[in-house]
């Protein structure tokens, strides 16, 4: 992994994603498809937020998007992104009342067709120095504290804390849409 935490990606996505290839990612982006261990690779996607004009999620006021990815098969969820939880602003700069954030009923997402079974596509950017800047504060057992309190081992802090996050879906006949483009720092 380098300073920006990008050869990984999300450390909550680990084992859930197909890496992009590197032609396709600089240093500074990482890129990944959701395709679980059995090779499934089709999802519902259910999100906390409102639908911009251009079919993107966004926060609901002050409260966080949330999305999940579902397995069409087996209904299991994927947690794609908690903006409360996840990037440089959650991780470091802001806290949201818990009943808030508890308080966030999912809806199912439909594209322009009208469809709902997707290929998921996530990038993550990382344009912090995280070594260089917070290095220094790193505790001996190698963990850093968050703006909540809780203490994370650094290289999942470096992980998770991307400051710009996108999800693009792909339906069944080939019709690309961005549905979150989300800066996070």
């Amino acid at each position: 992994m380098n300073a920006y935490g990008v050869q990984h990606g999300p450390a909550y996505l680990e084992g859930l994603t197909t890496k992009g290839s590197d032609s396709e990612t600089h240093e500074v982006e990482w890129a990944g498809k959701l395709q679980i261990s059995d090779g499934h690779d089709q999802f519902h996607i259910f999100y906390y937020g409102d639908l911009t004009e251009d079919d993107l999620i966004a926060w609901h006021d002050t409260t966080p998007l949330l999305v999940y990815a579902e397995h069409t098969v087996t209904g299991e969820r994927y947690l794609l992104i908690d903006a409360a939880r996840h990037g440089y602003d959650a991780l470091l700069c802001e806290t949201y009342p818990e009943e808030e954030l508890n308080n966030r009923p999912l809806r199912p997402y439909l594209d322009i067709e009208g469809e709902d079974i997707f290929e998921v596509q996530l990038t993550a950017f990382y344009n912090v120095p995280w070594d260089e800047e917070f290095g220094e504060d790193v505790g001996e057992d190698g963990t850093y504290e968050l703006i909540t309190g809780q203490r994370m081992d650094f290289n999942q802090v470096k992980r998770n804390g991307y400051d710009a996050f996108a999800i693009s879906i792909l339906n069944r006949k080939g019709v690309r849409t961005d549905i979150v483009q989300e800066e996070l720092a």
